[in-house]
């Protein structure tokens, strides 16, 4: 393999462990090892080892000595951290980009997250949460300011986490794409103060809805789980 598909491969491998741990494939506190790894992917241990450094730099896994690797585990005061700090971020980013993104984008977007979902649907439960960030984060890409929207863009991936573990035991898309409407009108038409609140009241009903399911259901966000080796079929190859 030459230097430039090793390079790729790695990247691939990291994109889609972080993927994995985002959608909580890998849940909190799962214990990865390499071994595990490097066969759920079909690739060998030293782009695993790489992409673990990546993911441990970036917050999203923890080294433990002499054992290997944990899924970074979360609790109530790191969702309140999160919520707390797109709450800083985000309406600003709205209202920088009030006026720059137009109406028949923004309900394209809109659209993918209008699709109820059941619990048990996984699928349909992933394509809702993934347009549901695409749709913040375009926004945040439209603002002007990379800096600004490389930070929702992040803020997202953690928020994406929690929404996904709070769904997976209450059906929310409803309530989110409905509250979608005044932030696309107050966006679309440049409503700077508007796009700012109405993106502020968005997270606080998500923060509020997220908070209730895990105050009633906290083994969610608790526990160490370690994962078994997976079968031939579901080995997932990268590159």
């Amino acid at each position: 393999m030459d230097d430039v598909a090793e390079r790729q491969l790695k990247d691939h491998l990291y994109e889609a462990l972080k993927l994995a741990i985002i959608t909580c494939e890998l849940p909190p506190g799962a214990e990865l090892s390499e071994g595990y790894l490097s066969a759920r992917y079909g690739v060998g241990k030293a782009p695993v080892r790489h992409a673990l450094s990546r993911l441990g730099q970036d917050g999203w896994v923890t080294s433990i000595p002499r054992s290997g690797h944990l899924v970074a585990p979360m609790t109530l005061d790191d969702v309140a951290d999160i919520f707390a700090m797109r709450e800083i971020v985000e309406p600003e980013s709205a209202a920088r980009a009030a006026g720059k993104i137009s109406e028949v984008r923004l309900k394209r977007l809109n659209r993918a997250c209008a699709n109820p979902y059941r619990i048990s649907d996984v699928a349909a439960k992933r394509r809702f949460l993934l347009a549901n960030r695409d749709f913040h984060v375009a926004i945040a890409e439209a603002c002007g300011s990379p800096r600004l929207a490389r930070s929702v863009a992040k803020l997202h991936d953690e928020s994406l986490r929690v929404l996904y573990l709070s769904a997976s035991e209450k059906e929310l898309s409803g309530d989110w794409s409905r509250g979608h409407g005044p932030m696309i009108e107050a966006i679309a038409t440049g409503d700077r103060e508007a796009a700012r609140q109405t993106t502020l009241d968005g997270i606080k009903r998500s923060r509020d809805a997220v908070m209730t399911v895990f105050q009633e259901t906290p083994e969610l966000i608790t526990g160490r789980r370690t994962l078994r080796a997976p079968s031939r079929r579901l080995v997932e190859r990268i590159g």
